[in-house]
């Protein structure tokens, strides 16, 4: 009857979400209905926002033809959370050659425990997802191997 965690698009935010959790907490009598929210920023393609009614919808199913699974999740994920943005296939070209360089790093041998840490801080500070893959990048070796495998990203 309750949720731990909801998300949606920040544009959902009122009246959706609002008018969703007053039907949910009105029929279970349970509340909160969600006990956090997570809204993140909203997608656009040319600077419209994706969306049915104006038809610019991009479908996971499309790109997947061309793309790795890790390429086009890194693109969804690489950015902090709340911020909008703008899908590109540019955008999506530049995060399978991120993913390369990160496969790449993952793949040297050497890495401190230090930079290891501070990858996960940034992870643990509102999920900075940027910062990680940077520390990862730039020190490879365990450390990009930890990041990669906590995103999905393998």
């Amino acid at each position: 009857p309750a949720l731990d965690l909801h998300g949606g698009g920040a544009d959902l935010r009122f009246p959706h979400h609002a008018y969703e959790s007053a039907m949910a907490e009105a029929a279970t009598g349970v509340r909160p209905f969600a006990r956090a929210w997570l809204h993140v920023g909203i997608v656009r393609v040319d600077g419209a926002k994706m969306a049915k009614s104006t038809g610019n919808l991009v479908f996971t199913a499309d790109l997947l033809r061309d793309h790795p699974a890790a390429a086009l999740r890194l693109l969804l994920i690489d950015r902090r959370w709340p911020a909008d943005w703008d899908y590109s296939p540019a955008g999506l070209e530049a995060a399978v050659a991120r993913l390369d360089r990160l496969h790449t790093a993952a793949g040297r041998a050497t890495s401190s425990d230090a930079a290891e840490q501070a990858a996960i801080r940034a992870l643990l500070d509102d999920l900075d997802v940027p910062a990680a893959l940077g520390i990862a990048e730039e020190e490879g070796g365990r450390t990009a191997r930890t990041v990669l495998g906590v995103l999905g990203l393998t």
